[in-house]
């Protein structure tokens, strides 16, 4: 069996884990099976949801490592006054990308089913952040309108109620990721803007050029938080 340790993001939709060879996997969370998981003796583990799995991964590995949001972490101090209340995905991903960016400030951006934003100065003291619904909750939000179709792409004017809808739930939430990049950078003139996601590749084209884009930010969080322990 591997010594190698190996990283598992278990969010709302979705379940990624990344190999000690650096290669990456997603399931749907309907579609998850623990036996898709690399056999290893050692697991790093963030998960915001479905207990269920969490057990059963507990169960599967030798050591299981699952990460809980601290006061203070490395470079990283929080601001919420009770740190277990902050999602382990938002804790992974801001170290994530403070190794990525060591003594910048920072806006971390997560693109899924809900939004997350966190701000962090210079000196790693998060400033707060919010959370706001993602597409698919956007789009479930009113009954009359209510749709599973989650394409993207247009903020146009519409002439039918189905793509007035669509369209509209799309300008939203690209006009609030858009406010809190330029709220950001009228703070911070120097800082960097670190966006991860499930829907990063369908609205790149909607945020600034400026932006670092990541596939697996809480990855990066989770490796980088396993070094640091040890």
């Amino acid at each position: 069996m591997s010594q190698s340790n190996l990283f598992i993001d278990i969010g709302n939709s979705a379940v990624k884990w990344r190999t000690g060879d650096s290669k990456v996997f997603s399931e749907g969370i309907e579609n998850f099976s623990i036996k898709a998981l690399n056999q290893t003796n050692i697991a790093w583990l963030s998960a915001v949801a479905h207990s269920d799995i969490v057990q059963e991964i507990s169960t599967h590995f030798e050591t299981i490592n699952i990460i809980k949001p601290q006061k203070k972490f490395g470079n990283l101090t929080l601001s919420y006054e009770d740190p277990s209340k902050l999602g382990a995905d938002r804790f992974a991903a801001m170290l994530g990308a403070i190794n990525h960016f060591p003594n910048k400030p920072l806006l971390v951006i997560d693109i899924g089913s809900a939004i997350t934003c966190d701000v962090i100065d210079k000196n790693g003291m998060h400033q707060g952040g919010l959370i706001m619904p993602g597409l698919s909750s956007l789009r479930w939000s009113f009954e009359k309108f209510k749709t599973s179709n989650l394409t993207s792409g247009s903020k146009d004017l519409a002439n039918n109620t189905d793509d007035a809808w669509e369209h509209g739930t799309y300008a939203m939430m690209i006009s609030a990721i858009n406010y809190q990049i330029e709220s950001f950078q009228s703070n911070f003139s120097d800082g960097i803007i670190a966006i991860c996601g499930g829907m990063i590749k369908e609205i790149k084209q909607e945020l600034p050029d400026s932006i670092e884009f990541f596939d697996n930010l809480v990855l990066d969080g989770l490796e980088s938080y396993s070094q640091s322990m040890g």
